[in-house]
């Protein structure tokens, strides 16, 4: 799990992560433009194996370079992962072709590490650095882009004769347009639809969400974000598409609504593109129901590729929100009458861990993060329970062996151990266990208070509930983290 606002004061940079082949680089945002899909690619004769030629950007004629090519990995045939980063070169754009784009992240200087003379398959000639990330499981190259792409615009200047076709109609017509609209793009099924990239507000994976009964059939429900409770509407049941599973490539784009926030579940985000606003028509008049829920259609690639905009502001009242959300309306349970929020406040949010067969659970609001195992320093004439200090990105946290606390028998340390930070009263410490199983959310009503005595050996002093689930064929001990964390001070 992520650090949870670690306050870091060192220096960060923000990078554009994506895959070629096995590896997985890193460039920075800053030179990052923009990130589209593959286009039709005019190919230039005579150029070095590296540049798969050009194609049109919005009326500008774009040098693609194959990544893979360049970085000398073997080429393999592009898929619909396959993304082109729009790099910026002096001013000057050119395209990279790589395998598929995986995320924005920010990491800190602290780290990158210098690059190795030597990297398996590719030259560390554009390599900056390697960023090394959850102990070091997930390395991230550090591309210097500028470099990889340097010499490729000259290459291709040579060619202009050939290229100039890129620059067809369609360019003259879309050079003509004023401002650019910059949208992100996502698929219902087989169309593209798109919103404003000005209306989303960020874009997650789906989380867990709480049914809302009495309500329109494309309400999935209410989700709980940072203490805000937000509506989550299903697009295709909207649309009155067919109903489909979520898988892995789901996603929730947080919207602004106009006068409130909520939730779009599609069913795959496909990219940020910008397009002229002259390119896009107003609907046609066959369907008036959709009307105000459609701002118009964008033709690109000679109208072989049609993007529907959606307007969002359209598509439910600010009554149906407050219906919707729960804030007004209450939800009946037997003879006890709650609200959304108070149901939320009713359930327990913990991280499960195991200590050999037996499971435990921490509040989560009491988590920072959670890290694969580190080097531990011993300390001298330290509680036997505390198995030294760790650095933790320059803060020194103590190490609390839970089995050496509880008395059971040692284990030699695995890939699955973890140690979980814990801030309690603004001291942070780790605590070592064997295995992190999940978080976890399930009704108060089901933790009941533990026995005297614990099969398991541990005092029941240090446990302040048991959560019983699958009808009690699933037993989670809820540590009480006030009486672990009174422990001595470790001796200096």
């Amino acid at each position: 799990m992520a650090a949870i606002d670690n306050q870091m004061n060192f220096a960060e940079r923000q990078l554009v992560t994506f895959h070629l082949g096995d590896d997985e680089f890193g460039a920075d945002i800053m030179n990052v433009k923009e990130i589209v899909r593959v286009p039709e690619i005019t190919k230039v004769p005579n150029a070095p194996d590296y540049i798969e030629g050009a194609c049109n950007l919005r009326g500008h004629v774009l040098p693609i370079i194959d990544g893979r090519a360049r970085l000398n990995i073997a080429k393999k045939e592009k898929d619909e992962n396959s993304r082109v980063l729009v790099i910026d070169v002096n001013g000057s754009a050119t395209g990279v072709v790589v395998d598929r784009v995986s995320e924005v992240l920010r990491v800190s200087t602290q780290d990158i590490e210098e690059p190795p003379q030597i990297v398996t398959n590719m030259s560390s000639d554009y390599l900056q650095g390697v960023v090394k990330l959850e102990g070091g499981n997930r390395l991230i190259m550090l591309l210097d882009v500028i470099k990889a792409v340097k010499g490729s615009e000259a290459t291709l200047q040579t060619h202009e004769q050939q290229i100039a076709r890129v620059a067809s109609d369609d360019s003259k017509q879309e050079s003509d347009a004023g401002d650019d609209d910059q949208l992100v793009s996502f698929l219902l099924g087989h169309e593209e639809y798109a919103i404003g990239i000005m209306q989303v507000k960020e874009i997650i994976r789906v989380p867990e969400i709480m049914k809302v009964p009495n309500c329109e059939v494309y309400v999935e429900g209410v989700v709980s974000i940072r203490n805000d409770l937000l509506p989550i509407i299903n697009l295709r049941t909207y649309f009155g598409m067919e109903y489909k599973e979520i898988t892995d490539q789901t996603r929730v784009l947080v919207v602004d609504m106009g006068d409130f926030t909520a939730g779009i579940m599609v069913d795959k985000v496909l990219e940020v593109l910008r397009i002229h606003a002259n390119i896009i028509q107003p609907l046609p008049k066959f369907s008036m129901q959709v009307g105000e829920q459609l701002a118009g259609v964008a033709k690109l690639n000679d109208g072989k590729r049609l993007i529907m905009l959606l307007e969002p502001k359209n598509m439910i009242s600010v009554d149906q929100y407050h219906r919707i959300s729960g804030l007004k309306d209450a939800i009946q349970e037997g003879d006890e009458v709650k609200t959304i929020e108070r149901q939320i406040m009713d359930e327990e949010h913990l991280v499960t861990f195991k200590i050999g067969t037996e499971e435990y659970g921490i509040k989560i609001k009491e988590v920072q993060e959670i890290n694969r195992m580190t080097e531990v320093t011993k300390i001298p004439r330290a509680p036997y329970y505390i198995d030294g200090i760790v650095n933790l990105r320059g803060n020194i946290i103590p190490a609390l062996d839970l089995r050496k606390f509880f008395g059971l028998t040692e284990k030699e340390m695995t890939d699955a151990t973890r140690i979980i930070i814990v801030d309690y009263g603004g001291v942070k410490t780790g605590i070592v266990v064997d295995a992190v199983s999940e978080v976890l959310r399930f009704e108060r009503a089901l933790i009941e208070i533990p026995p005297d005595i614990l099969s398991n050996g541990v005092e029941s002093d240090y446990v302040e509930g048991v959560g019983k689930l699958n009808d009690g064929k699933r037993m989670i001990l809820i540590l009480n983290l006030d009486k672990i964390l009174k422990i001595q001070k470790i001796p200096a």
